[in-house]
């Protein structure tokens, strides 16, 4: 837009040029209406804008978090619900998915002691400053995947852990992670590509990184058990929270 310019020749008023006093009583009511619309206007933004939390999760305290509409394995009725925070270019997290994961598996999620939830917090591409966020990319394609078939969230999680690469260089790349949706059956490797590349599930991430937000969540992989954290968690100290909870 161009500047506004005033004319030369443009009229001015030329009434009474005299002098009037302000009018106090007026000018105190009208700043008392701003400041009361201002502090509603911020009351409000506050009201739809999730407040990100003050400190990381503390181990010990109980935290509540939705996981509806999120990636779910095992009895959903199961009395105790594990909460996995993860990045798929995390290294950590692999480990996480290659040494406790299997054996939780096996001894509560199997037998319906357990469920285990997924939730992305997809940062890592972000923290090396990478040219291209393969974080944001490997997250999508899970949802896309999720969208499609729940159950297959899972094997895409397995084989995308089986396939990390280095967290410090690009390789969760569009062609990479087509070629591991191909081969999990029942799943429409193009379409999942379309929607991904549209943004469909752009929502579902944000609202994924709201929850981190809200947690405090600063690393990954965080895992709660029924809404307590263990910041570091091993099949030792993860069981042991299970067990304390299925005894209740």
């Amino acid at each position: 837009m161009g500047e506004s310019k005033l004319k030369k020749n443009s009229s001015t008023y030329k009434g009474n040029k005299s002098k009037s006093k302000p009018n106090n009583k007026f000018f105190g009511w009208f700043l008392g209406i701003v400041v009361v619309l201002l502090i509603g206007a911020l009351a409000a933004m506050n009201a739809l804008s999730p407040s990100k939390a003050d400190e990381p999760p503390v181990e010990g305290k109980k935290y509540e978090i939705s996981t509806v509409g999120q990636p779910v394995l095992g009895n959903k009725d199961a009395k105790v619900e594990i909460v996995e925070f993860g990045d798929f270019k995390c290294p950590s997290c692999r480990q996480f998915e290659t040494d406790v994961f299997p054996k939780l598996k096996e001894q509560y999620i199997d037998t319906g002691k357990a469920k285990i939830s997924f939730i992305n917090f997809s940062f890592m591409s972000e923290t090396f400053k990478l040219s291209d966020n393969d974080s944001k990319r490997a997250s999508l394609f899970g949802e896309a995947v999720y969208k499609q078939n729940p159950e297959a969230f899972w094997t895409y999680y397995q084989h995308l852990y089986e396939q990390q690469g280095d967290e410090r260089e690009i390789w969760a790349t569009e062609e990479m992670l087509s070629n591991i949706v191909k081969d999990i059956p029942g799943i429409d490797v193009e379409k999942v590509k379309k929607e991904v590349k549209e943004g469909l599930y752009d929502k579902e991430l944000e609202n994924d990184h709201k929850i981190v937000d809200q947690l405090g969540i600063t690393s990954t992989p965080t895992i709660f058990v029924n809404g307590q954290p263990i910041d570091k968690p091993s099949l030792e100290s993860v069981s042991k929270l299970i067990e304390a909870e299925l005894a209740k």
